[in-house]
This record gives structure tokens, sequence and C-alpha cells, in this order.
């Protein structure tokens, strides 16, 4: 059973063009009422070319159309637009203004385009975009342009460059205008709106069904099996019955969904031991990091799996028939199945202190953390590129991506955990957990935190009630 409640996401349905249909209302009876003064401009003594040039742009005009040219409002307002409409809103300015028409046009990024084939669809002289890209660092953004991506472009009747809007990404977009005759170009952030969000679910056959049912994403449930990871082994310990309760962010732009945000707060019940998490920003290094209620980190200097929710197809063992070998030998490690390439990821901060070629191991990494452990990887299908020797490793960064080089009969990563040269079983070895929150910022700690452990309460109670 799974049940997800909207109650938090204060939705507010409404039409996202509606204030740009009253702007441009707006506009177009500035300019009606421009007319009529200017027919009255005798009797009351008014001269209707300053009234047209400086209260009409001023006063009459709104915020958005009166800024056009610099400010980046009316760029983010131009991505909620259509084409059509963005032309219809140029063409106010351009009469207002009275600027020569100019002609916006969209064009979409095809397989195989550049930045100069789509400046030569668009008629602009290969000269303009050399320019264009000398304009500031910014505009190397633009190499690096993808199929589907949309460039709006806008010329005169001349086909010269006078600007472009470029969406990046949902949080940030590129503007190039011409000012003076010159290109300009510089990166922006939209306005997103953070809401809280809370999802629930119990599960019956796997994680990722619970997950689906509650209505959550798969980067959501990915990003709650990496905080209750360093407790929870996902491959082994998951069980039926064990439910899960998360509150956590969602980022709108324009109205619209565009992305979750972050976990703010979590609970995770398996095999009936309650594991609860709440986010926190230390105040000093304003670090982030998921606590217990009572302030100590829920992440150890250690990762217990490192690949994601892979097979494990050979245990730590001291005697364990070699499927290679035909003979018994010890399996100091343990061996984690899965497609060949996937990422293979750091499990704690260290040094790398060998990276290639290691007898039956085949490609292998060895990371050294501090003096006193050492984790190795072995029968990798290739490496992370830039990673040498003597490269530092944060935990959970990729090192490599699964395979079947050496001593194997399929790809699989076999992992070794050794504590002072020693072998020890990674899926049992005690490991060591990162700082508490430091004593001096505990009050502001439960301050922080409170509300947010109350919402949880209050779900997890509302869920047990409906699971009976």
């Amino acid at each position: 059973m799974a049940f997800i409640n909207q109650d938090f996401r204060f939705k507010e349905k409404h039409d996202k063009h509606s204030r740009l249909r009253w702007l441009l209302f707006t506009a177009g009876c500035a300019v009606l009422g421009a007319v009529i003064a200017s027919t009255n401009s005798g009797s009351e003594g008014l001269d209707a070319d300053i009234l047209a040039a400086d209260d009409l742009n001023s006063e009459h005009l709104p915020a958005f159309i009166e800024n056009e040219p610099t400010a980046a409002t009316a760029v983010r307002l131009s991505f909620e637009l259509s084409l059509p409409e963005l032309q219809a809103q140029q063409k106010i300015i351009d009469d207002i203004n009275h600027d020569s028409p100019k002609q916006w046009r969209e064009f979409k990024v095809k397989s195989g385009d550049s930045l100069a084939k789509l400046f030569n669809r668009a008629g602009i002289k290969p000269q303009q975009l050399t320019e264009m890209m000398k304009s500031g660092e910014a505009a190397k953004q633009l190499t690096r342009i993808y199929p589907k991506d949309i460039l709006r472009i806008m010329t005169d009747g001349e086909n010269n460059l006078l600007g472009l809007r470029y969406e990046i990404d949902h949080e940030n977009y590129l503007m190039v205008e011409r000012k003076n005759g010159v290109l300009e170009v510089d990166t922006f952030k939209h306005d997103i709106e953070t809401r809280t969000a809370h999802a629930s679910g119990a599960i019956d056959s796997s994680l990722f069904m619970a997950a689906q049912e509650a209505g959550i994403s798969q980067n959501l449930i990915m990003e709650l099996a990496g905080i209750f990871g360093w407790d929870i082994d996902f491959l082994l310990d998951i069980r039926k019955g064990d439910h899960f309760t998360v509150v956590y962010e969602e980022l709108f732009r324009n109205g619209e969904k565009i992305k979750d945000g972050n976990i703010l707060t979590a609970e995770f019940i398996n095999q009936g031991k309650t594991y609860q998490a709440v986010r926190y920003t230390n105040p000093e290094n304003n670090r982030t990091e998921y606590f217990t209620p009572d302030g100590k980190s829920m992440r150890k200097t250690f990762l217990r799996s490192p690949v994601n929710f892979a097979r494990i197809s050979s245990g730590f063992t001291t005697k364990r028939y070699h499927p290679v070998l035909h003979k018994f030998r010890s399996h100091k490690g343990v061996d984690y199945a899965a497609k060949r390439g996937t990422p293979v990821v750091a499990s704690g901060d260290g040094k790398i202190v060998h990276r290639g070629r290691k007898g039956g191991y085949g490609r292998a990494i060895i990371i050294q953390h501090g003096s006193k452990y050492s984790t190795l990887y072995a029968h990798l299908n290739s490496y992370k590129s830039k990673l040498r020797v003597g490269s530092k490793v944060k935990q959970g960064q990729t090192i490599g991506y699964l395979g079947s080089s050496g001593l194997a009969t399929g790809p699989h990563l076999h992992y070794e955990f050794r504590v002072n040269g020693v072998h020890r079983n990674p899926l049992t070895v005690k490991l060591p957990t990162a700082k508490p929150v430091p004593k001096r910022y505990l009050a502001d700690f439960e301050l922080m935190t409170t509300p947010l452990l109350a919402q949880l309460e209050l779900l997890t109670r509302t869920q047990v009630a409906l699971n009976n």
C-alpha cells in the first residue's frame, strides 16, 4: 500500500499567459492613449512628441516593456510566451519606440547541428557569430548545445543579429543583446518557487515499485537510499512491509513543476527498526548533511556498497570454489553483479595508490583512506578519465565502470575492505561515523529541525492509521 498527500504543495492553478495578455492589452491601451493625447495637445499645452517619447515610456507602459532593452525580467517572461506572443510583444515595443521592425524566430537544434549551421539557417553573417563568441565568457555555453534545444533569435530587416535567448537548463538561461551597436552576453537565473511536498509508501515487492506507487521519482528514491544507505543494506536488508515517509522540496517555474529538490526529512522502517534523518546546514562552514534527530551524522566515513542496487553474487568467505581456477580458495571480498558499464564509486575519501592491471584482479583501483583503511575495486571495464595514481577522490565519486577483466566469468565488481592491511567483510565490518553537529550549534539545530521532525511524525502517524 502506498499513498501521497498533496496538501502541502499549495497548488494554485492559473493561466500562465493571463498576465502577459493583460500587459499586452495595457500596452495597447497606452498606445491608444498616446494618440488621443496627441490630438488634444493644443488645448492641454503638451508636446505630443514628448508625451509619446517620455511619458508613454515611463509612466503609461508596463515595466516589462519599458525595461525590455536591459532588464532580465522581460527575458524571463519571454520563456512563458509562444513565438507568436513574443513577436506581438516585440511589435508593440517597436511601434512605441518608433523603431524599425524586428523579427523573432525559433530554431530547434537537430542532430549534427552547430551554432554556425543555425546561424546559416537564420541568414546571419558568419562574422556576427564570431563577434558574439568574443563578446564574453558566457558565450561558451553556446558551444554545448544539444539536439532538441531551442534558440530564439532576433534580427532586423537585414538579418543582423540583435538578440538571442537560450535556455541552458530549467534554472538558468543565456541572453545576448546588441546594445549601442555592441553584442553583450550574460547568463541569468529564472525565478524559481520552492514548495514542500511529502509521500509515504510501504514495500510490497521492491523499493522502486513502492516509490512509483507513492508518486515519487526514481531520483528521489535513490537519494533516500543514499541517506539511509550507511545503516540499511538495500540489497539484503529490505523486507516486505518495510515502509518510508519523506518530506521533500519541489521546484516550480511559472507555476509548472520542473524537478524535485532536496529531501528535508525522512523516515525508513526496516524490519521493525525505525531510522530518521533530517537535513541541516552548519552555519560555520555552510556544509549541508543529514543527521539523526539528536544530531548524530547519518553519514559514515565509508559507504557500505560501492555499486548502487547491484546483486551480490559472492560473499566474503575463507573457502569458495573459484569458477575459473576450479579450486577452493578464500574469497576476501564481496562480488557485486550488474550490467557492464555500471558506475563504481569510491566508498570513502582517499587517495588512489594503484590504478592499472593487477594479476587476476584485472583492471583494478586501490584507494588508501588515511593510514588505517584501504579499499580495492577489481575486474573493472574501464577507469574514470583523468584519475591517476595520486589522485584524491571523494566518497561517492565515480572512479570506474564495472566489467569482467582479469579472472572473471562475467561482469561484476570485486570489492575488498582492509583495516591495517587485514581483510574484513565489507558487509559486516563496523564503519566509523562522521562528526556530529558541533555542541555550540545544537540549539540552532533543534530550532531549525523541530518543525520538520514534527511534520514527519504527523505523517507517519497518518500512514499507520491508514494501514490499520
